[in-house]
């Protein structure tokens, strides 16, 4: 039987570090993964450094598929909270992969942010922080490989 929860969701918006970005997707790709990109916009997405990227789904496609979620990783550099106020279906995401027990990855600022809806928080207890560079590329190596 097939595990049900296979997909890996990484977010994507303005402003978020396509460097780190590129290094999860790369390393789970590798290691066979079922890695989608999500778009938070639609369209073509700018990162902080000005690298665009086209996402997989768009956030609402994404909702979908949230059952089938084993983790989701926010590759931010800290500005991307705003987008939970201004957003109902991130809550809802978020609301979703905590009923499912989903394992949340996240830069070193991100965790302590709450979420405006029903103030749903993320499950601190499968909660990973990526380290700074240039240790996250081994971090990166090493997730693909727990998630395998």
């Amino acid at each position: 039987m097939t595990n049900p929860k296979r997909y890996i969701f990484v977010l994507w918006s303005d402003g978020f570090d396509e460097v780190v970005t590129a290094m999860f997707v790369t390393q789970l790709r590798e290691a066979g993964l079922l890695v989608r990109v999500v778009g938070l916009l639609p369209g073509q997405i700018s990162g902080a450094r000005g690298l665009a990227l086209v996402p997989d789904l768009r956030l609402d496609q994404a909702l979908a598929l949230a059952a089938q979620v084993q983790c989701l990783i926010i590759p931010s550099i800290s500005r991307w909270s705003e987008r939970f106020n201004s957003d109902p279906r991130l809550n809802q995401l978020v609301e979703q992969l905590n009923a499912n027990q989903a394992i949340y990855v996240m830069g070193q600022t991100d965790p302590s942010i709450t979420l405006q809806a029903k103030k749903p928080r993320f499950n601190q207890a499968t909660t990973l922080i990526y380290p700074q560079m240039p240790d996250t590329f081994h971090f990166a190596r090493q997730l693909a490989r727990q998630l395998s």
